[in-house]
């Protein structure tokens, strides 16, 4: 697997117009037994050879969070790619919803300081639904999920914590889930002249109907 991934990487690219990214699998089709491009693998290859990690939500255990993973890989790479989807046990890559994985993904990237650098890529798979709405949706959620990242205390979070003010940090933490970012939200989609809410779906229909005409 190395031999053949140095094969592939040995003409170098221009960094400003492609990034190189190795990928992990938390399985094969037909060797689940022995999957040589584990999460391990790649990650160690990615840091000796200098290319992006890419994270995909969908390659991972069910019971893991790329979340974790974001700060420690970051210790060790400059940038990192992130897949991201609504897995399906696994692999099977839908539109993502404003779900746990998501908000705890752009808390990481904000608290982190890691928005600069990472990539984030989305995934809109599901053809049980417009692929246009599927495209919208999924991106304006992950918007939302970094709005509500940005929005969070996160200085006055990180004191309580080097102070070891847990009561504070955790009072803050649940309190901010009360706060209106939706209010937040629908000023930077009216300041941005894009529809909202139920004027979505209209938008959506129509443009999906001019579409079709012209088909």
């Amino acid at each position: 697997m190395e031999a053949s991934l140095d094969a592939m990487l040995a003409s170098p690219q221009d960094k400003a117009q492609m990034l190189d990214a190795v990928e992990s699998k938390l399985f094969g089709i037909g060797v689940e037994a022995c999957t040589v491009g584990s999460h391990e693998f790649y990650m160690g290859y990615a840091i000796r050879k200098g290319t992006l990690l890419c994270l995909n939500m969908g390659h991972f255990h069910p019971t893991e969070n790329i979340a974790d993973k974001l700060s420690s890989v970051a210790l060790s790479l400059d940038e990192i790619l992130l897949h991201v989807s609504r897995p399906m046990r696994w692999d099977s890559d839908h539109v993502i919803l404003l779900s746990d994985d998501i908000l705890q993904m752009a808390q990481e990237l904000v608290s982190a300081d890691l928005l600069d650098r990472t990539h984030i890529g989305l995934d809109f798979f599901d053809a049980t639904i417009s692929r246009t709405a599927a495209w919208v949706i999924g991106t304006r959620n992950m918007q939302k999920a970094l709005l509500r990242a940005l929005l969070m205390p996160t200085e006055v979070l990180k004191t309580a914590e080097t102070n070891l003010d847990f009561t504070t940090r955790l009072t803050l933490t649940e309190e901010f889930k009360d706060m209106p970012f939706g209010t937040v939200w629908s000023e930077f989609s009216e300041r941005e002249s894009v529809p909202n809410g139920h004027r979505l779906i209209k938008e959506l229909d129509r443009y999906q109907s001019s579409v079709s005409d012209r088909d």
